[in-house]
């Protein structure tokens, strides 16, 4: 029986960036697909700078980029053609990870860009057109069996830990008996992909139409094809939405001679919240363990969160590096922000599928209200950021870990790419670093924290701060010196120089599943156990 550190049960997105992570790691991972070849079904087409980011860590941004398209300007209007504008944000800016902070892309060639990365490794075995049909685990491990759906034939794989990553009809959550509770059920949707055979454009482009006579949208997949979708009217049925009708609604942009219809799926909204994430050695990620409506394009990006998340952990648990108890920290590190994104992303879609002609008038009347008075805006809802994992009683806990441009040994470029990722502990005052005793910048080279000193140019400092951009960020939000998740959150920050040694202790307490503040900061025992 072949025998894994991690066996992984669906190989979509969300499972080939865990298995990246973990292979890239140097962990034996066997990933299982069911599907005989890479999905060829395109589903997600948004994408922001924090999941650009975590396609940097692993090398498949570039590729990603080739094809994928910087996001400039989303617009809601009350009509495809010639309507009011209601509103229009501008999405052009750089958002706190140093990338463009929307994007729009065609996952295909997303997947065929994580699969390479993957398959880089040497660590990973990918196994398509093979579906599990049972595991057991025990106080080890997890024993899979899985099948071969070519020739029916079955064997069993062990792994110290089982991942499903197996979508939202999650075979791993079946074999639990994980309940799920569901949330608001919306609209069925109808969904058009298409591949461009001549360069097109349109006046109105990449946003929402909200007309009740048929709400919709439209926007580019990547620079080679495109998305429509037009939500169904009362009385309408999916079956109602054959190749004929799907080429009618699409008649005032494009005809047969412009765009191939790939394909043309009704889909209905739907919510649910697994109510386990984990069951001792067995985790659920992506929409195995939650659902949520599409309009804030964050479903693959909450899966690839997740991975992110998950991956570090057990990184960190599979080396000896931390305790076991790590790993049942991920739930609730990740479910507060996963319910964050579910409600935002029903809330941001409610205003755009209206059919009833009065409540759209009302809907248009408080964006045009708006427009006019912007203090009349309700206020942007701030999503909770992970902190099951994160030093007690910090306000910069579950921050997002900003990255900038820095120089060091004249290389510049992002953070990640000059100095690595993983954990960081980043500072603008190297007194902070000073503070540290021996033991604890021990510690620190032990875990893999990469000990970043920024300063202006001509300050000796190891990093250069190319546009200041690090110095102005530690400000703002008061502190001396953070500390760096390998998923790009903050486990807490340190307000002074002699802060940073209890910051890092806060650190070790937490990797050995002690009550932070366990020991003194400078203690032997306290760093090391």
């Amino acid at each position: 029986m072949d025998t894994y550190d991690v066996v992984v049960i669906g190989y979509g997105p969300v499972g080939q960036m865990l298995s990246a992570q973990l292979g890239q790691a140097g962990h034996r991972v066997a990933a299982f697909e069911r599907h005989a070849q890479i999905y060829g079904l395109s589903r997600a087409g948004h994408m922001d700078d924090e999941i650009v980011r975590t396609l940097q860590k692993v090398g498949a941004g570039e590729e990603f980029r080739e094809d994928a398209v910087a996001w400039e300007l989303y617009d809601m209007r009350t009509k495809a053609f010639g309507g009011d504008l209601l509103l229009s944000l501008d999405w052009s800016v750089v958002g706190p990870h140093g990338w463009r902070s929307h994007w729009i892309f065609y996952q295909n060639n997303l997947e065929l860009a994580l699969n390479r990365q993957v398959q880089a490794t040497g660590n990973v075995d990918v196994h398509m057109d093979t579906e599990a049909v049972g595991f057991e685990q025990d106080a080890d491990g997890v024993t899979v069996t899985v099948r071969d759906r070519r020739t029916g034939a079955e064997r069993t794989v062990r792994g110290r830990y089982l991942v499903g990553t197996d979508g939202a009809n999650s075979f791993v959550r079946r074999h639990l008996g994980i309940s799920a509770t569901p949330g608001t059920l919306g609209p069925y949707q109808l969904v058009i992909d298409t591949l461009q055979k001549r360069p097109l454009s349109f006046e109105f482009d990449n946003g929402q139409f909200a007309d009740p006579e048929r709400p919709g949208c439209l926007f580019q997949l990547g620079k080679n094809h495109r998305r429509w979708e037009f939500t169904l009217l009362p009385g309408e049925k999916p079956e109602d939405f054959d190749l004929d009708r799907v080429w009618e609604l699409l008649e005032p942009w494009v005809t047969p001679e412009d765009v191939e219809v790939i394909r043309c799926p009704v889909y209905r909204f739907a919510e649910s919240m697994t109510d386990e994430w984990q069951r001792g050695r067995i985790f659920l990620a992506g929409d195995a363990a939650h659902t949520l409506w599409p309009f804030a394009g964050e479903g693959m990006c909450n899966g690839i969160r997740d991975a992110s998340t998950l991956a570090w952990r057990l990184d960190l648990v599979l080396r000896g590096l931390a305790a076991p108890a790590l790993l049942d920290s991920y739930e609730a590190d990740r479910k507060p922000n996963m319910q964050g994104w579910t409600d935002l992303s029903r809330e941001i879609g409610l205003p755009c599928i209206i059919t009833d002609p009065e409540i759209a008038a009302q809907r248009d009347a408080q964006f045009k209200a708006v427009q006019q008075d912007p203090s009349l805006a309700p206020p942007l809802p701030v999503l909770p950021g992970p902190v099951a994992f994160a030093r007690a009683g910090d306000d910069a806990a579950g921050l997002p870990a900003s990255q900038f441009p820095v120089r060091v040994d004249g290389r510049e470029g992002l953070l990640d790419d000059v100095v690595g990722c993983g954990f960081h502990l980043v500072t603008d005052d190297p007194a902070a670093v000073e503070a540290l005793s021996p033991e604890q910048r021990g510690f620190l080279d032990s875990v893999g924290v990469r000990v970043v000193v920024v300063g202006p140019e001509g300050s000796g400092a190891p990093a250069v701060d190319v546009d200041g951009a690090y110095s102005g960020w530690l400000r703002s939000i008061g502190r001396t010196a953070v500390l760096a998740r390998p998923d790009f959150w903050l486990f807490g920050g340190a307000s002074s120089a002699q802060d940073t040694s209890a910051l890092v202790q806060a650190f070790a307490d937490a990797l050995a599943g002690r009550t932070q503040g366990h020991g003194t900061a400078h203690s032997d025992h306290a760093v090391t156990a």
